[in-house]
Order: C-alpha cells, then sequence, then structure tokens
C-alpha cells in the first residue's frame, strides 16, 4: 500500500520542493507521503460508517463526501505506481536490481501483513471458535489470494488491496522497461482498459458460480490496473514537467489550476454532475477517479498547497500502511462506543465528530505503534538481506 523511498524528508512547508533540481536529487517527496496519508484517512472516514451494524449515519453536510471514502483506495493505487516509478532509476543502478526491487518490496509489506494474519487467526478462533482452512492462510501468505475466486477479498480485513497491489509488483519491472514515455504510458492506459474488457467479455461466456464472477468483477487487480497505469503516466508527465525547468511561481500558479480542477471534478463527481462513458458499466466512476486522483497528483506535484501537505498528513504518510490495516478491527471493537455516543449526544454533527476523534486516536496510537516494532524493523532487515546478496554475489 505504502512504499518507502529514500532520501530527504521535508521538515516545513516552505521545504516541500515541488520538483528535484537534479535528476539524481531523489528526495522524498513531501506530496506523495500527504496525499498517502490523506487517503488512508479517507478510507477510515468511510468504514467507520459502514462496518457497524447498523451503519452509521453521517450528518448531511458531510454525507455524500463521507461516504464517497472508499475512492481512498484509488488514490492509494495511483500514488503506488507513481512511486515505483520514482524510485526505480535508483534501483537500476544496483547490481541486481530486479532481484532487489522483489526483495525490498516484500520487506516493506509482508512483516505487518504476517503479523495481522496471525492476529485474525487468533481473533477468529477466540470470538467465533473459525479455524480459517489452510488453503486460504497461504493463499495469504503466498500473496497469490487475488487469483482465488471468492477469495479475493482475504480474510485479513481490508487486505484485498494487498492482494491487487502485489500482482502489480511482481510485474511492475517489465512493465517499466517498456512504459518509457508519456505516449508509452497513455497506450498503456488504454491497454490496461482493453484487457479488462476483454475480461469481462470471457466472464459472461464461462459457467461459474454467481459469486465467483462477482468476486472477480469486484476485486481482480486488473480491474484496477488502469489506475496504476495512471500513475505511471502521471509520473512522466511530472518528468516533463521537470524538464522545463519552471521557476518557482510558475510551478504553482499551474499546479494550483490543475489541483483546482481536479477538486471541482471531484465534487462533480460526488454529485452525479459528471457524465461519464458507459462502456465500462459499473466500473467508469472508478476510472473516472483514477483520472482526477492523478490530476490532483500531479497538481500537488507542482503546488504542494499547505492545506493538504502538511507535518500531520505527512505523519499519516509514514504510518498509512499501518493505519489502513489496524482501522477495521478498531472500528469493529468500538461499534458499541459509537452507539453509546448517537443515543446520548445532543446532535448528530456532535455524535459522528467525537467517533471520529476517538477512532482516530486509537488507530494513531496502534499505527505509531506497529509501524516502530514491525514495519520499519521489517524495512531495515530488508536492507540489510540486499546488503548482504551484494556482499555474497562479489
Amino acid at each position: 500500500m505504502s512504499s518507502i523511498q529514500p532520501g530527504y524528508i521535508a521538515k516545513s512547508t516552505s521545504e516541500f520542493s515541488p520538483i528535484p533540481k537534479t535528476p539524481n536529487d531523489k528526495k522524498r517527496l513531501a506530496f506523495l507521503d500527504a496525499l498517502r496519508g490523506l487517503a488512508a484517512a479517507y478510507v477510515i472516514v468511510y468504514h467507520m460508517l459502514l462496518i457497524p451494524q447498523p451503519n452509521l449515519m453521517a450528518p448531511k453536510w458531510i454525507e455524500t463526501f463521507a461516504m464517497s471514502g472508499g475512492t481512498g483506495v484509488t488514490l492509494f493505487f495511483v500514488i503506488s505506481a507513481f512511486s515505483l516509478c520514482y524510485t526505480m532509476p535508483l534501483r537500476l543502478k544496483e547490481k541486481y536490481p530486479i532481484r532487489l526491487f522483489y526483495l525490498h518490496r516484500f520487506f516493506r509489506i509482508a512483516p505487518l501483513f504476517y503479523c495481522w494474519i496471525a492476529a485474525t487467526l487468533i481473533r477468529d478462533i477466540a470470538t467465533t471458535n473459525y479455524l480459517h482452512p489452510l488453503a486460504e492462510v497461504i493463499a495469504s501468505i503466498t500473496f497469490l489470494f487475488n487469483f482465488v475466486p471468492n477469495g479475493q477479498s482475504g480474510f485479513v480485513w481490508a487486505s484485498w488491496t494487498i492482494g491487487v497491489e502485489m500482482i502489480f509488483y511482481a510485474l511492475f519491472p517489465f512493465i517499466y522497461n517498456y512504459v518509457k514515455t508519456i505516449k508509452h504510458a497513455i497506450i498503456f492506459v488504454f491497454l490496461c482498459l482493453i484487457f479488462w474488457l476483454l475480461i469481462k467479455a470471457i466472464l459472461i461466456q464461462l459457467t461459474m458460480p454467481s459469486d465467483y464472477k462477482q468476486s472477480i468483477l469486484q476485486f481482480s487487480t486488473f480491474k484496477y490496473f488502469p489506475g496504476f497505469a495512471m500513475g505511471i503516466l502521471v509520473y512522466h508527465l511530472y518528468k516533463l514537467f521537470e524538464s522545463l525547468h519552471l521557476n518557482s511561481l510558475k510551478c504553482r500558479i499551474y499546479g494550483s489550476i490543475i489541483v483546482c480542477c481536479a477538486i471541482v471534478a471531484f465534487a462533480m463527481l460526488l454529485l452525479g454532475w459528471l457524465i461519464m462513458p458507459s462502456l465500462f458499466g459499473t466500473d467508469s466512476p472508478y476510472y473516472a477517479q483514477s483520472l482526477i486522483y492523478g490530476l490532483l497528483l500531479l497538481g500537488f506535484s507542482l503546488s504542494p498547497w499547505s492545506l493538504f501537505i502538511n507535518a500531520m498528513s505527512n505523519y499519516f504518510g509514514k504510518i498509512s500502511f499501518s493505519m489502513y490495516l489496524s482501522h477495521p478491527s478498531v472500528v469493529y471493537f468500538l461499534t458499541p462506543v459509537y452507539t453509546w455516543l448517537y443515543q446520548n449526544m445532543p446532535n448528530l454533527t456532535i455524535s459522528f465528530l467525537c467517533s471520529l476523534l476517538i477512532t482516530f486516536l486509537i488507530v494513531i496510537f496502534i499505527s505509531d505503534f506497529t509501524y516502530r516494532f514491525i514495519e520499519k524493523p521489517g524495512i531495515i532487515l530488508g536492507h540489510k538481506m540486499a546488503n548482504r546478496l551484494l556482499t555474497e554475489t562479489k
């Protein structure tokens, strides 16, 4: 979900340099971390309303926006592809770039995910006396569950995105090798769209249980590949702006215009005012989200508004993977607290905001802990393994 990049971390808004000055100046891009953190926060708002049974109500003034928080996952996918493209040139300078790429990806994702696999197994045995089948556990451990019809959501809550991303990671070095320009990136976006249409057409002809088809249509990684492709396209557009050597003022003007267009388009999408082609059916809103979030990412790369790109969102970005995996369980176990708040607070807005505050405080506390003691050691272990590989093969 989230990826750690080597280099600089901005300490204040004034240090958020829109574009590195030289090709080799691989700073840690503050806008990537911040948007990753905002995406995680948006998903949490959505699930806080959706997971409790019956669902929680949101105040009218924020209902449409809050109930669209699931789109934060789309932003994750766009950011993920952009981030990999940004760091891949450094990876290619290493002795065994492909092997090291996979090694770093594994140790970035697996340690925390495996801990949640263990926690989920224990929780389900303790609360419902349910023991997950060995095949289901193996599919998750090997990250192959996206290829298992009706098992693509994963048994770790919210882990379906990991199944989607790990397949993209597996294919990324080969994609990066061929998608070298803006033209290639545009072609790749359309190829991904056409490939998904082809898969859907084949599914219609196949005889299989309806729940299998529904699982594939909802969770297949190839449904989401156009979103990754959009992230790759945005990266190449970012590189184009970099090559123009625009001064800071022009960067901010162009970036602000793009951000404003993205915000207006997103508002139109939420209100149902955005006319979308019906070619992709129910998938059309997702592809519109990918385009809008791609514009937002490009805009903030040029003009990082401090309202969004700041120390808090940057911190959320650092612990975003932990936030994403921990929040469903937190929301589930807080359901009695939400019920009490909604029954005893004077109005809906206060009930909602108090629930949100409690949820974020607990999620942040847990996520900071798991980042420090699981994610970060896993990343360090990945670097040690990489160094050992390089040392042993000299």
